[in-house]
């Protein structure tokens, strides 16, 4: 009798062991998506308000929400959707997946990720270790720049591992050295994933391949395993040589803007037994009607198609993206009101210099 209880509790202990693995699937498939990415100026127009400017911030965040209406990307991933969050949305009817926004300067950190018919799951926001610049050089630490990530289901059991990104701004010696940290912390988070997925990294890199010192290439192409999909459909998939682009434009930031190898970029790579490719890229200016552009970036659109068979872990892995905390969100925000206030009083020469300009 012993012994036959023994071996009962035994083949309990063990079923009880594998029930995890006998939860998980596996899916085959092939498809394809477009995706938009867009920094969409979303910052406070107080020229607008005294008549300095000729656009409005929102009347802009208005006709960047109908562009991608018409566009119907798949998916849409902005930076610097602060205080018109909800002028932009509005307009995004047919885009019920959205991750948590986490409100203007300096609460929030202006990414965000919308889907058209593809679930998200498990959404992260993750501050950059460095940022540099109070007043000045980007006034990057006056908002909570980095990475929002989540998982996109791009159909059923077929999963994508998605980063949207603002990296530190401008081409100083400190803003450069946080960047540089920031592509590290990215790379080092793609490559810690204890699951093998397929990934996508958009957003504002703030950053060149060609003729940059922000090591972009030695720390996502070469460190992460990542391809550049402007590199990858528009220059042959060559790393190293531009020059027919260096010939027609020049060597100057300025010819690359919204133009080539622009700071608004796609990376991705394979992964879990599913192959990404990028089939198309380009940089398009959305403008008023007026002629206008209404941002001071491009928009950069790809598409992508993938295949493949996918081993994939239960549901109980994927929690919905979207539905964070309310009193954790309230808590996060007075933290960072205090956070913020006191940087700017220890810095106050810095933000009247600013003021004045």
């Amino acid at each position: 009798m012993k012994k036959a209880l023994s071996v009962l509790l035994t083949v309990l202990l063990l079923s009880a062991m594998l029930a995890p693995a006998a939860l998980a699937g596996t899916a085959s498939g092939s498809g394809s998506f477009t995706a938009l990415c867009f920094n969409v100026a979303g910052l406070p127009s107080f020229g607008y308000l005294t008549g300095g400017e000729t656009t409005s911030v929102v009347a802009n965040q208005g006709t960047i929400g109908r562009f991608v209406e018409a566009g119907q990307y798949d998916i849409f991933a902005t930076q610097e959707d602060f205080g018109y969050h909800d002028n932009l949305v509005s307009f995004l009817k047919s885009y019920p997946y959205q991750t948590q926004h986490h409100g203007g300067v300096p609460y929030g950190d202006g990414t965000n990720i919308f889907t058209r018919n593809m679930p998200m799951y498990n959404e992260t926001h993750t501050v950059w270790d460095q940022l540099y610049g109070i007043a000045d050089d980007g006034a990057d630490q006056f908002s909570q720049k980095g990475i929002t990530y989540c998982c996109i289901e791009v159909q059923p059991g077929i999963y994508i591992d998605f980063y949207d990104i603002h990296a530190d701004a401008y081409g100083d010696e400190g803003s450069v050295t946080a960047r540089r940290d920031n592509f590290r912390q990215l790379a080092e988070m793609i490559n810690a994933r204890t699951i093998d997925r397929p990934v996508i990294v958009t957003g504002d890199f703030n950053a060149f391949l060609f003729n940059d010192s922000s090591a972009l290439k030695e720390t996502l192409v070469d460190g992460a395993g990542l391809k550049d999909a402007w590199v990858e459909v528009c220059n042959g998939g060559n790393y190293d040589d531009c020059s027919a682009y260096l010939s027609e434009y020049g060597t100057g930031w300025t010819g690359k803007w919204g133009v080539w190898d622009s700071v608004e970029r796609f990376m991705y790579k394979d992964g879990g037994g599913v192959t990404l490719e990028c089939t198309a890229f380009e940089y398009i200016w959305v403008k008023t009607d007026a002629g206008k552009d209404v941002s001071d970036h491009a928009a950069a659109s790809a598409a992508f198609s993938y295949s493949g068979t996918m081993t994939t872990p239960d549901d109980a892995s994927f929690e919905k993206s979207g539905s964070g905390s309310t009193f954790m969100e309230v808590f996060r925000r007075i933290v960072t009101f205090f956070k913020a206030l006191f940087m700017g009083l220890s810095n106050i020469d810095k933000v009247i210099a600013y003021f004045k300009k």
